[in-house]
């Protein structure tokens, strides 16, 4: 077994390869081979084979940014289900509002002056025209959602800038001519953790400030009084 193999390195073992193809026995023929094989590596897959830190630091930025874009595509979703709670509570607010004659919504600001929604200050004849319930919501609270999905959508923008960002990344990862140096990598590995982070705490933060929002408008919110009258 031993002088099979040496017969396929190429090697002298002092008797003819019997067992292998003609064209493979002749040493020079063997070596011109591996050349040839070597030949078909690319410069990435070189550096892989004769590099173990290289390689090491190769497959940890490729796990990495797989783990950044992952981790952005939660995000991203968080992102989608909380600017739908903004969308359903404008749709609330609007249901809620004062209305004119005609329909149209209208909303005290904070010194109690009637506004349309986008701030165009209502005529003093049809703002006496208007019957209060007392639970309409003003229009800064309009505003802020408002404002709110405004941040989102500037949000959702850019987890997907940085989604791109990090596929360029890896894009360039798989170029097996000009491999990435080392410390190109491990500067991807950095820039993917700041996207990601960025990412998550701007998420958090809107979680918490609709959580806070939603239980300071049912302890606000007025409650009418719906009791029967007494006979």
């Amino acid at each position: 077994m031993d002088d099979f193999n040496n017969e396929m390195a190429g090697r002298d073992v002092g008797r003819m390869g019997r067992f292998l193809p003609s064209g493979e026995r002749d040493p020079k023929k063997v070596a011109k081979q591996r050349e040839e094989r070597a030949a078909m590596l690319t410069n990435l897959q070189i550096l892989m084979q004769n590099d173990p830190e290289y390689a090491a630091l190769y497959r940890e930025t490729e796990e990495k940014l797989r783990d950044a874009q992952s981790r952005l595509d939660t995000a991203l979703d968080k992102v989608q289900q909380l600017k739908a709670g903004t969308e359903e509570a404008m749709l609330d607010i609007m249901n809620r509002a004062a209305r004119l004659p005609d329909g149209r919504a209208v909303f005290q600001d904070q010194d109690g002056n009637v506004r349309y929604e986008d701030g165009t200050a209502v005529d003093t004849d049809l703002a006496e025209s208007i019957v209060w319930r007392g639970d309409e919501p003003k229009l800064a609270e309009l505003e802020a959602a408002a404002n709110r999905m405004t941040d989102l959508l500037e949000l959702e923008n850019s987890i997907h800038a940085g989604q791109a960002e990090i596929g360029d990344m890896q894009e360039r990862m798989a170029d097996q001519r000009d491999p990435t140096a080392k410390d190109g990598m491990t500067g991807f590995q950095n820039r993917a953790g700041e996207l990601v982070a960025r990412a998550e705490e701007r998420v958090e933060y809107f979680t918490r400030d609709q959580s806070l929002s939603s239980n300071q408008e049912a302890v606000a919110r007025p409650t009418l009084n719906v009791a029967a009258p007494e006979i």
